[in-house]
């Protein structure tokens, strides 16, 4: 994404919502954080670095079982690639 995109996107947030550019600003920022501390707390369970009840009062039971899902959904994938049928 580059520069004129992100004003372009900034102004029109400003516009349709009608509040302060700053607030759009910490508004995106919050979300931003909560997205990459999501994904860290996700990265680190996976890998053994927390336990799965800290990752569930971190992530909610809904956002783990999907986690959980997927990382099974995968090494079964794996498994079939890698057999000999």
């Amino acid at each position: 994404m580059n520069e004129v995109t992100l004003s372009r996107e900034l102004s029109f947030v400003v516009a349709q919502r009608g509040i302060d550019e700053t607030m759009v600003l910490a508004q995106a920022v919050q979300e931003g954080m909560r997205t990459l501390y999501r994904d860290a707390v996700i990265e680190t369970y996976l890998f053994g670095g927390i336990s799965r009840e800290d990752a569930l009062k971190e992530l909610g039971p809904e956002m783990l079982n999907e986690v959980e899902y997927q990382r099974d959904a995968l090494k079964k994938d794996i498994a079939w690639g890698l057999s000999d049928e």
